[in-house]
């Protein structure tokens, strides 16, 4: 399968998964959400090179941990009486039980093993609970919209990338990617910016082109953490559950990093 067809592939996940989002409203969102979360909790636990890839107990650990994490900062995006001070208590009665639980078991290494567990809750539970907020805090149209300019960012930069594409962005890291790609990718998103302005004239124009610079400079940076990981690692693929597409992490890497950004630029946006 080529990588435009796996691309368009994904992106028509990215539209049922978004669809399904706005029709049902937070609660089920995040329902939705979950098992997304754990899957990706799973395989950040196989690239990791802080824990023990064949301890399946550990695995489940941050597995638990990303779920009860991620559980605590959705539900307060919808439940008035659950703050977010709320769920930062749950986040520390987590960190308390991780701290309880490297103690009794004797872990070798807890310092690199806690580094371990602070990124699964930074970088996989947090993202994908602040799914909510964009759905209950703005509108189903802030989360249309910024799915909207994740695919059309993405697919700009490789369609402009591999037509145009002469200078490395980072060949180090990710040797296919190139300036032009990423310039085309954000300029793409730029144009479908315009056009969600119009339809959805909540937010301003200058704010959706705003947003859309942001989610298509974040989406890319989001790549090439989760490229630089992989390489690490050594390995091709975060995980084999989608077959010719790799994991939940290769599919997500950019949302995770693009989606709390943006909410971040729109809460400085006013």
């Amino acid at each position: 399968m080529s990588e435009l067809a796996k691309r368009s592939l994904t992106g028509a996940g990215y539209v049922l998964l978004t669809l399904a989002a706005a029709w049902a409203g937070p609660v089920t969102t995040t329902l939705l959400f979950l098992p997304v979360c754990l899957q990706a909790a799973r395989e950040l636990h196989g690239l990791s090179l802080d824990t023990d890839h064949s301890d399946r107990r550990s695995a489940e650990l941050h597995m638990l941990i990303a779920a009860v994490c991620y559980l605590a900062l959705a539900i307060s995006g919808f439940l008035s009486s659950f703050t977010v001070l709320g769920a930062g208590c749950v986040v520390m009665v987590v960190l308390l039980g991780a701290i309880l639980d490297l103690l009794v078991r004797g872990a070798s290494h807890p310092a690199r093993e806690m580094g371990a567990i602070l990124t699964t809750i930074i970088y996989i539970a947090i993202p994908f609970g602040m799914v909510t907020y964009m759905l209950q805090g703005w509108s189903y149209h802030l989360f249309l919209g910024f799915m909207v300019l994740l695919w059309t960012n993405d697919s700009g930069a490789y369609l402009i990338g591999r037509a145009l594409g002469r200078t490395k962005l980072l060949p180090a890291v990710s040797p296919g990617k190139t300036v032009e790609g990423f310039i085309g990718g954000v300029l793409v998103a730029v144009a479908a910016a315009c056009v969600l302005a119009w339809a959805w004239p909540e937010l301003s124009l200058p704010v959706w082109a705003g947003c859309a610079v942001v989610v298509g400079i974040t989406a890319t940076l989001g790549d090439l953490l989760e490229s630089a990981l992989k390489r690490a690692a050594g390995v091709k693929d975060a995980g084999n559950l989608l077959p010719g597409h790799g994991g939940v992490l290769d599919r997500f890497d950019g949302f995770i990093i693009a989606l709390p950004s943006m909410l971040v630029f729109l809460h400085i946006a006013g």
